[in-house]
């Protein structure tokens, strides 16, 4: 993603905010089928093991996106914040000589990485959980 310098944000815990903010994610993969996105609920966690973090999401069953992604390629998770338009009539420079153009101000977070697939079968304790917590 394209980030200005003097827009992008490094702090983590600041990061992590907008994340757990905003939790409703779009998941994009590239598999034999091409490029696929799905939107889902997810839950943030941050341990020692994962000082970035980890992202927790429940693809359905029926969706094909969890069994149709490369396994050894990195994933794309999109959160999205708030957004909103600026008028140019907003900037001072509009009034003093006329120089000045609209932009679209909004919080993003793209956060990269491989994905791992627990099945209901290999881990139902961990299922019931996951599942807990997003409800």
């Amino acid at each position: 993603m394209y980030t200005p310098a003097h827009f992008k944000v490094e702090d983590l815990a600041e990061i992590h905010a907008m994340m757990r903010a905003f939790p409703f994610a779009l998941l994009v993969t590239n598999g034999a089928e091409g490029l696929y996105g799905t939107h889902l609920p997810t839950v943030l966690k941050v341990d020692a093991a994962s000082p970035l973090g980890r992202i927790e999401c429940h693809v359905a069953r029926p969706n094909p996106h969890w069994r149709g992604f490369d396994k050894d390629a990195d994933a794309l998770v999109v959160f999205q914040g708030a957004e909103a338009y600026i008028t140019p009539g907003w900037y001072p420079s509009k009034a003093e000589h006329g120089k000045a153009v609209p932009t679209w101000n909004y919080q993003a977070v793209h956060a990269y990485g491989r994905l791992e697939v627990k099945s209901e079968k290999g881990d139902r304790d961990w299922l019931l959980a996951h599942v807990s917590e997003l409800s």
